[in-house]
């Protein structure tokens, strides 16, 4: 019987638990100054979601992006039922990596061109709190993300070697030893420059921990691998094949799979197991094989397409996240991301059929995450979440010439990252997006659209404009 089948029973005191075993000890963490209580960050006032951007005339939105701290955002979403609903949790949380990052904007395209560059978050420990502020940082909101999980949902924790024993550690206390499901190692880069240079073994692998509620369980893909043409065999119906010893297959078994007819026998009697080959997009016969906890297949982002590439620092490659997603979660399910950084989850979970909230504290991160999804065409509500105010931006201008039923809008910004047109504003309530345009990145960076002509009823028309720092700047329309 595997670990995870032997499970024993959950603590009810955690939300979505089955009754406790109490003859399994519970593991409790300590170091200095620890301010963080299991509990207590779910029992606390919930903080208020206010929505202030919408689709307007686009169908309604199943993707959310807010504005907050995850604790404040994780807790929120507690407070509007969505305990126990969540198929999925992905969060890319700081690695105690003791390090600013910076988003780089290239205005231009080439690597001569303009740039823009912002602080994203900032990484640094040693300088406040030390590790123990960073435990306190992290233990609540795992917690509070955890309790949102469904009982066949999982939560995945993208750290690196700085972090992974003490996610561990956290998700251990919060969740039970018994609720580990795996730990992914994806190598993120190949061993080249310094890395190969210096005095010990590449540091080239992120590790993924993955806890999961009582009921939670995988569907791991499978990936084609190219077989040596001397080690294919056919049967009788002229079907390539290649062998492996029996290895601990027991006689049942083997028996089962001669009657599915996959066992091949030696001249001598010796058994082997039959797997049938099929061929990759290039006419090679390969073996399929399902994906284990070793990720080498996913290429890092510097080998994505370049209109992938935000600029955002650490940001994840999307294949990375489509495996995610379409392993842990149903069609049509629920995944949340309150790391959301550039938004790569959102992306992800859109294009694979399942409905997402994101959120993240930076305001960078925000712009360069809404920008991103609407690019992509995900009808998007932006919310905000407890204290958290957007910094007002540069100063914009925008005119409106009207022409019949038809207005045209001039923007006047400097290097906007989005900018959007809502054509009934009404102070006091959500901005609807009824036009938009953002910078799209690649070779040769394509700037926002600058006028715009739509259909428009007499009234207030504004524009919102987003730059690359994740200021915002809203303004009603001049008319001319």
């Amino acid at each position: 019987m595997s670990p995870r089948q032997a499970r024993r029973p959950r603590d009810p005191s955690l939300p979505g638990q089955a009754p406790l075993d109490e003859s399994r000890s519970r593991l409790r963490l300590g170091w200095p100054g620890r301010t963080w209580e299991p509990g207590r960050s779910l029992t606390a006032e919930v903080p208020g979601l206010a929505t202030w951007e919408e689709p307007g005339g686009l169908p309604r939105s199943d993707g959310r992006l807010v504005y907050g701290d995850a604790l404040d955002v994780a807790r929120a979403l507690h407070g509007q039922g969505m305990a126990g609903q969540v198929d999925l949790v992905y969060i890319d949380p700081p690695f105690a990596s003791e390090a600013a990052y910076v988003h780089e904007a290239r205005l231009d395209g080439p690597a001569d061109g303009r740039v823009i560059r912002a602080v994203a978050y900032d990484d640094r420990w040693s300088e406040r709190e030390g590790l123990g502020g960073y435990l306190d940082m992290l233990a609540p909101r795992l917690e509070a993300l955890a309790a949102l999980l469904a009982p066949t949902g999982t939560i995945w924790v993208h750290v690196d070697y700085r972090a992974n024993c003490l996610v561990r550690l956290i998700l251990d206390e919060v969740m039970g030893r018994d609720a580990f499901v795996n730990e992914i190692v994806w190598r993120r880069a190949p061993n080249l420059g310094r890395q190969a240079a210096s005095h010990q073994f590449g540091r080239t692998l992120d590790t993924i921990v993955v806890y999961g509620g009582v009921r939670a369980k995988l569907a791991p893909p499978t990936r084609l691998e190219p077989i040596e043409p001397a080690a294919i065999r056919r049967d009788t119906e002229g079907r390539p094949f290649t062998t492996a010893p029996r290895g601990d297959y027991t006689d049942e078994s083997i028996a089962r799979l001669e009657r599915e007819g996959r066992v091949h026998r030696t001249s001598t009697g010796k058994v082997y197991v039959k797997y049938f080959l099929v061929a990759n997009a290039d006419g090679v016969l390969c073996r399929e094989r399902r994906v284990d906890a070793l990720w080498t297949d996913v290429a890092p982002l510097r080998h994505a397409r370049v209109g992938e590439r935000t600029g955002f620092p650490t940001q994840k490659p999307r294949a990375l996240l489509d495996r995610i997603v379409a392993c842990a979660s149903p069609p049509g399910g629920l995944v949340v991301d309150l790391f959301a950084g550039s938004g790569t989850t959102g992306e992800s979970a859109h294009a694979l059929g399942r409905r997402f909230v994101l959120g993240d504290a930076s305001a960078l991160a925000l712009a360069t995450a809404r920008a991103r999804l609407m690019r992509a065409g995900v009808p998007l509500r932006l919310e905000r979440c407890g204290p958290a105010s957007v910094p007002p931006g540069a100063a914009a201008r925008a005119i409106a010439t009207r022409g019949g039923h038809q207005v045209r809008v001039d923007l006047e910004a400097r290097d906007p990252l989005a900018w959007a047109i809502d054509d009934a504003f009404q102070e006091g309530r959500p901005f609807r997006t009824k036009w938009h345009s953002e910078r799209v990145p690649g070779p040769r960076s394509l700037s926002v659209a600058t006028a715009a002509t739509l259909d428009a009823p007499p009234g207030p028309i504004a524009a919102r404009v987003f730059y690359e720092d994740g200021s915002v700047a809203t303004c009603f329309a001049e008319e001319a």
